[in-house]
């Protein structure tokens, strides 16, 4: 462990290398694994090293997991592809508001939409696993089905991926 100042409170820092609790994501549940971790008296706080790189690897997670999206991971994906929630809305086929009581978690997507949503995202970013979801993940979406945390792994080569855990 490396020992440094904390530039907020002048305390001492030490940094480890570890699963870091990605709070600044909008997300309850993620987590981020081998990445460096500073503590203070501040608290605790990660390095997120190419946060562009990770952001698409938790959109990619999301799209893959096996139960309904949440409003915190609609929200997520949304801003992620940088849009406006009307234009979303526009794009998804319901209204603003509708959009707006997902994304607080006053209402739930229906089926329908939540898939909607998935297939609209994996192809607005690319997502090269489109077909994958049709044949194998939409067919596995339970509701009754516990989530689980999301765990985005970092190698040395500071490439994210999906742990297969958060499946």
């Amino acid at each position: 462990m490396t020992k440094h100042n904390c530039l907020r409170c002048g305390e001492v820092y030490q940094t480890r290398i570890g699963d870091y609790h990605y709070l600044e994501s909008g997300l309850d549940s993620l987590w981020i694994s081998g990445i460096e971790i500073y503590r203070c008296a501040c608290g605790e706080s990660g390095a997120i090293p190419q946060p562009l790189k990770i952001h698409r690897a938790i959109a990619e997670c999301l799209l893959q997991k096996e139960t309904p999206l949440s409003g915190k991971e609609i929200r997520f994906l949304r801003k992620h592809m940088a849009m406006k929630a009307i234009d979303f809305a526009k794009l998804v086929g319901v209204d603003n508001a509708t959009v707006s009581r997902w994304e607080n978690e006053k209402d739930k997507p229906s089926d329908i939409a939540d898939r909607a949503i998935r297939l609209f995202c994996a192809v607005r970013l690319g997502y090269k696993g489109a077909k994958q979801l049709i044949d194998d993940i939409f067919p596995k979406i339970d509701p009754q089905k516990q989530t689980t945390p999301i765990y985005i792994a970092a190698d040395q080569l500071e490439n994210f991926s999906c742990a297969k855990e958060c499946r």
